[in-house]
């Protein structure tokens, strides 16, 4: 009787053992998993766009952005919406154009201005069911000022091949600059292949840059619902691995870095901005956890009547916290 009484002791207390092991595991597996779907509010990213692996350095030759975007827990001139609450978006970046003769003086054989552009620039978007609208503000210097030059011929020297002459660039200037774009993001549940598709529309209006475009992008792969989809550059912690492609027309009404500051210039070169431009872009991004990274090629028709096509390869690399 003792040993029956033993034994049963024995079980009773291994029992206890197994139970709390279990349990504790069970509690660990729900926390990793809370934590996996933990909802991030804040995000800092990096690009850079080159055209140098397509062994080329000329037109829009090389950009540099860092970026930082947080959702808004109250209304900021939209007003939230429970499911998809307003996101601010800041940028500071430097764009680097050139023509594609590096070493010509004479501006009579250049097809577009040597040119440089650092900027600020704050953007707010909201989401509502299938539309998401986006009104972006920036500030921005042009010419000398903005140090493109700079890097440029440094970094040149640096790796001593094809060091640009900077020769007529676009002269220093201030610029301020609006945008606004409206998207409708659409799903294809008969499509087999495309899963979105989305239209945008953009105006932008200011010294920097005028214009009016329209896009149509496809989307293929898995990506998450409009409000926190990387494709509209929303916050989101739900896995994404897409490719993409998109088609837009331009109309150009004018370009400060060809043809000068619209209210007075002094550039020692200009020229005329084609008014109609036609962009091709198609890229993949894959999203896990808190990264994000995106690989986008882009190709845009020329934008004077001297040059040729303009592509370059845009590297970004996201993390949210």
């Amino acid at each position: 009787m003792r040993n029956d009484t033993c034994c049963m002791n024995i079980f009773l207390n291994s029992f206890s053992v197994y139970r709390n092991a279990i349990l504790q595991s069970v509690f660990l597996i729900c926390s990793f998993s809370l934590f996996s779907q933990e909802l991030y509010k804040q995000q800092v990213s990096l690009q850079h766009d080159n055209d140098f692996v397509f062994a080329i350095d000329r037109y829009y030759t090389a950009g540099t952005f860092i970026g930082y975007s947080r959702v808004l827990e109250g209304d900021f001139i939209f007003k939230r919406e429970e499911d998809a609450p307003v996101q601010l978006d800041l940028r500071l970046g430097q764009e680097t154009y050139t023509p594609r003769e590096l070493f010509e003086r004479d501006f009579d054989l250049l097809e577009r201005p040597y040119a440089g552009y650092l900027f600020v620039s704050g953007q707010l978007s909201k989401v509502k069911k299938s539309h998401i609208w986006q009104l972006q503000g920036e500030f921005g210097l042009a010419g000398p000022q903005s140090l493109a030059g700079d890097f440029q011929v440094k970094y040149h020297e640096l790796i001593d091949t094809f060091i640009p002459v900077w020769e007529g660039q676009i002269a220093n200037s201030f610029h301020v600059n609006f945008q606004g774009t409206y998207s409708k993001d659409m799903d294809l549940d008969s499509s087999y292949l495309f899963k979105n598709v989305s239209l945008q529309s953009t105006a932008s209006l200011g010294t920097r840059r005028s214009f009016l475009e329209q896009e149509v992008r496809t989307y293929i792969g898995k990506r998450s619902s409009l409000a926190t989809s990387s494709a509209f550059n929303r916050i989101g912690n739900e896995p994404e691995f897409y490719g993409y492609v998109g088609l837009a027309y331009r109309y150009v009404i004018h370009n400060a870095l060809i043809e000068g500051h619209p209210f007075g210039d002094n550039s020692p070169f200009t020229l005329d901005a084609i008014s109609s431009i036609g962009r091709l872009t198609s890229g993949i991004v894959y999203r896990k956890g808190r990264v994000t990274y995106s690989m986008a090629y882009n190709y845009t028709t020329k934008e004077t009547a001297r040059e040729g096509r303009l592509q370059y390869l845009a590297l970004v690399f996201m993390r949210s916290f």
